[in-house]
């Protein structure tokens, strides 16, 4: 059986690109991959001590892919919206500061995810949760998506602008992780 290997080009590096090998067909990336993407390689220890549990705790992994681009969109939209004429934007669900940029909306788009009680994030690679905590992130991300500011700033940014993360958890005993959410043109999460 031959497996189709699809690059992924990475824009969270200030404009380097960084390929990762995905797997297209079973939507799995190499774990050091996705830290290297996000230039966050010294969580990799403490990643994987918590991936040893990964059937009572998953961490979701964020592969993020086209952040700058997006936070160019929300300041697009801010920019419509404070013109002549604009209307103005929903209530923002992130809380960002009036100075958006990639670090501070990483950040708050794992804020925004995270179960309060849950351990605290890991930069922004990572979220640790419980299993009870895993169905709630997952909901909160796909609630994030539905949100009406993000849909204003997903407009004026699309398509290049998406998705803005690959969401993934470890696969047990293994370097290879496995996607979280669907491969949907047009989202958040690809």
């Amino acid at each position: 059986m031959m497996t189709e290997m699809a690059p992924v080009i990475s824009t969270s590096m200030r404009g380097e690109e960084v390929h990762s090998a995905i797997n297209a067909t079973s939507n799995t990336a190499l774990f050091e991959d996705v830290l290297k993407a996000n230039g966050e390689e010294h969580l990799s220890s403490k990643i994987m001590a918590l991936a040893v549990h990964v059937e009572d705790e998953p961490p979701m992994i964020f592969g993020w892919q086209n952040v700058e681009d997006f936070v160019q969109a929300i300041q697009a939209a801010q920019a419509q919206a404070a013109a002549p004429g604009g209307v103005p934007l929903p209530a923002d669900p992130l809380h960002l500061p009036a100075a958006v940029n990639v670090q501070n909306f990483k950040e708050a788009v794992l804020e925004y995810a995270r179960v309060p009680g849950a351990a605290a994030r890991l930069d922004t690679t990572c979220l640790p949760c419980s299993q009870e905590q895993f169905g709630q992130v997952v909901f909160m991300l796909a609630n994030l998506e539905s949100e009406a500011w993000i849909q204003c700033v997903m407009a004026v940014g699309v398509p290049n602008s998406l998705p803005i993360a690959h969401v993934y958890v470890p696969r047990p005993h293994s370097n290879t992780l496995g996607r979280v959410t669907p491969q949907i043109p047009n989202s958040l999460w690809g």
